[in-house]
């Protein structure tokens, strides 16, 4: 198994067990349909013809070759889906609204929130941010990103905006960009700090609140997200949410979906961190319904309930085909009675980061490691299971 401390982008690719894999990041998680069709189109002629919705609401196409990568970055530039200096490319790593422009319930400052921290994130000052690092922009609305992890969230409301950090339960109202560079820049100064719970953990969050001008409170409870599958009125239309069984989607599936999106929509696909996608202005979502055959729109479907990584199929590290697994588990309706079950290739847990109800983590010869209400690399509460042995202490919890 080999950690890696970065992500692909689309001038950096990454070696897995199906090619190279290369990210793209769409500009405030929308993509018109016609950057979905040309990201559909290179992704079948240049990769293997599958793209990842990540839980960044970005899209990872698999199965480049070296002599792809050029090629397949340069239609994501044609197309508008990607800024064309490496290093601000690298940095622009922001999980926006899901549903920006289309939900009036969503604050109007959040178009202009949103490119604040760009422009923040392409300061040359702040090119040494660790890759992984992390920006979330939350405009409340019909789908609020509760939740959702990042290393610095932005909540918005109609009185102003409160700022957040990772491992901290502290908030700070009173939000400018100014205060936000601040902290970044304090947040660099931290030695050894690769994440912003690093920082919160050696310094304190007040202290890292205090450098930046702002005054830290209790941060509020707040509810779940909603679940982002079905139809999400906004107002004279409404939002459809598709799920992606895996997170798994087929490049032709894309452009059809593109078509739809154009017949029945507002002609955009908005990318979530929940493996989904939305297709705002529906009028009428039955046309849209019959014709997305394999994807998920039932909120009750237990395909929600699954997350798998692509397992040996498509990993180097993985020691398990975690999907086909994942699937056959589903057959006999082996799930815990409430909560996720998560199938790791591998101890990383890269398509569930967070606790599960239960995660099975393969291990050598088919075998699976079981553990309860936790992640990855956590230490099991049984290990060296088969799968029909992992699927009975699912049945019997």
């Amino acid at each position: 198994m080999s950690i890696r401390g970065w992500c692909p982008t689309l001038f950096e690719p990454m070696a897995s067990g199906d090619g190279l894999l290369l990210r793209v990041k769409p500009h405030a998680a929308c993509l018109s349909a016609a950057q979905a069709r040309a990201l559909a189109e290179a992704a079948l002629r240049h990769g293997n013809g599958w793209l990842d919705l990540t839980n960044r609401a970005n899209i990872q196409i698999r199965g480049l070759r070296p002599e792809t990568v050029v090629p397949f970055a340069e239609a994501m530039l044609d197309a508008g889906l990607a800024d064309p200096d490496p290093g601000a490319e690298r940095r622009r790593s922001i999980i926006a609204p899901p549903l920006l422009g289309a939900d009036p319930a969503i604050p109007d400052t959040a178009t202009a929130w949103l490119a604040a921290l760009e422009s923040l994130l392409a300061d040359e000052a702040l090119a040494v941010l660790p890759p992984k690092f992390g920006l979330l922009l939350d405009g409340g609305g019909a789908l609020p990103l509760h939740g959702v992890e990042a290393d610095l969230t932005l909540r918005l409301t109609l009185s102003g905006a409160a700022l957040h950090l990772s491992g901290a339960d502290l908030h700070a109202p009173g939000a400018t960009p100014a205060a936000i560079g601040a902290l970044l820049r304090s947040f660099l100064a931290v030695p050894g700090a690769r994440r912003m719970r690093d920082a919160v953990k050696a310094t304190g969050a007040a202290a890292l609140f205090a450098a930046a001008g702002l005054r830290a409170g209790p941060a509020p409870a707040l509810p779940p997200s909603p679940q982002p599958i079905g139809l999400h009125p906004l107002g004279g239309s409404a939002a459809l949410g598709l799920g992606i069984p895996f997170g798994a989607l087929p490049a032709a599936m894309l452009a059809h979906l593109a078509d739809l999106a154009e017949r029945h929509g507002d002609a955009t696909l908005r990318l979530t961190p929940w493996r989904a996608l939305l297709l705002p202005g529906v009028t009428d979502p039955a046309p849209l319904l019959a014709a997305a055959t394999g994807l998920i729109a039932d909120p009750a479907d237990p395909r929600l309930r699954l997350r798998a990584c692509p397992g040996a199929q498509g990993c180097g590290s993985g020691l398990a085909d975690t999907r086909a697994d994942a699937a056959a588990l589903l057959g006999r309706g082996a799930l815990p009675s409430t909560g996720l079950l998560h199938l790791s290739g591998c101890a990383k847990g890269c398509a569930h980061p967070a606790p599960a109800a239960v995660t099975l983590v393969a291990e050598a010869e088919g075998r699976y490691a079981l553990i309860r209400q936790g992640r990855a690399g956590d230490p099991p509460a049984r290990a060296g299971l088969t799968l029909a042995e992992a699927a009975a202490e699912l049945e019997e919890a």
